[in-house]
């Protein structure tokens, strides 16, 4: 009995020294225990805000109506919107034309890849701040300025990146200028003389892209098929066709080459048929390019006549500049030697962000023909990219 009396005395004399050394470690435990539950007092109340912030505005969402909540989520999730606007300053001695400023373009791109192999792509472009004004009890047009043109809107099949088909509205593919001449990508507001004359800038129709490689060199290839120059896209005011190609290589490293055609009897019955040729050089900061076409012009009643030209223009960045300059030769008709149409350009451009643009360009405009003056033309420019052109 005396021994359990001893062990029980032991255990009361441990308890009572634990017990002891919880109190002291509590008494020594506020000045480390103060900062880190002052912390998790702050952390609670910054997530008690929070969540009052969401409750707000999840209310707000909550109260707008239907038709708004549907709109802003088929904005957001299916569209992909991007394009870009410049406006300028031009000055000119021109006879018949008057400086003055200019809101020139505003266009909006939509993209959206509807399912995994199909995509829809529309441009439209809104040129000098159109307006349109009807009477109002009978809907004739009143006034009207600028243009709004869906310049391309086509659906797209691409299950592999080698090669896609375009069905509508596209870029008529043909040398460089015609599929890459977007203002914030080019040094010039103005585009060489050749541009929308000897090809037409859009075709209505399908589209073949392919690339491949042929040695060492990568193969772009364009087949197509469209209702030709001149034809909405509601209707071909002729039963025929035209036809194009156009077909690229990189030949060395930085540079590339090419040929583009395209034939078609138009709605005046004339056969034309273009033709043309292009080169590329890219290194480092310098750019040079070069395109030269053709078109022969043929009717029934006469032999016809060609029209050509050609330009060529370098390019050279430095830092935030680019400086740029480009030569332009138009015969519009083999017939005369007298109406040559020749233009010397100029051009600045600073890069105020990676998408905005400021630009100074002149222009020098001669003639051959007696009767045409020659003129002198200076643009200021600003031009802002949206998005990923």
């Amino acid at each position: 009995m005396g021994r359990d009396r001893g062990q029980r005395a032991l255990g009361l004399f441990k308890g009572a020294l634990s017990a002891l050394s919880f109190l002291l470690l509590i008494s020594s435990a506020p000045a480390l225990a103060d900062e880190p539950l002052d912390r998790f007092q702050r952390d609670l109340d910054e997530l008690r805000k929070e969540n009052e912030e969401l409750k707000d505005r999840i209310d707000s969402l909550e109260a707008e109506d239907e038709e708004t909540r549907h709109g802003l989520g088929l904005l957001s999730n299916l569209v992909e919107v991007s394009g870009y606007a410049d406006a300028e300053y031009t000055f000119t001695d021109q006879e018949g034309e008057d400086s003055g400023f200019r809101v020139r373009h505003l266009s909006l791109f939509f993209t959206k890849d509807v399912q995994k192999e199909w995509k829809l792509f529309t441009e439209v472009e809104f040129e000098d701040a159109p307006r349109i004004e009807s009477e109002r009890a009978t809907d004739d047009v009143k006034s009207s300025q600028g243009t709004i043109f869906v310049e391309q809107l086509y659906i797209e099949y691409h299950p592999k990146l080698s090669w896609d088909i375009r069905l509508g509205r596209f870029l008529t593919p043909a040398g460089i200028w015609s599929i890459y001449h977007y203002p914030p990508y080019v040094p010039t507001q103005t585009s060489p003389i050749i541009y929308k004359v000897i090809f037409p800038k859009v075709s209505d129709g399908v589209q073949l892209k392919n690339s491949f490689n042929l040695r060492d060199s990568a193969i772009d290839t364009h087949l197509y098929i469209a209702n030709g120059a001149g034809n909405p896209g509601a209707l071909d005011r002729n039963e025929g066709k035209g036809i194009g190609a156009r077909v690229n290589a990189d030949l060395l490293t930085g540079l590339s080459a090419g040929l583009s055609y395209f034939g078609e009897r138009d709605n005046e019955g004339i056969l034309r048929m273009s033709y043309g040729a292009h080169v590329l050089f890219n290194r480092s900061a310098l750019r040079l390019q070069a395109e030269y076409q053709t078109r022969s012009n043929e009717t029934d009643a006469a032999s016809g006549f060609d029209d050509s030209g050609w330009y060529a223009q370098a390019e050279y960045d430095m830092s935030k500049w680019t400086l740029a300059a480009r030569y332009d030769w138009y015969d519009p008709s083999s017939e005369s030697s007298d109406d040559l149409w020749t233009r010397y350009t100029g051009a600045v451009n600073y890069r105020f962000a990676h998408n905005v643009i400021g630009k100074l360009e002149f222009n020098r405009n001669e003639f051959d023909d007696p009767s045409m003056d020659d003129y002198s033309q200076g643009i200021l420019a600003i031009v802002v990219a949206i998005g990923d052109l």
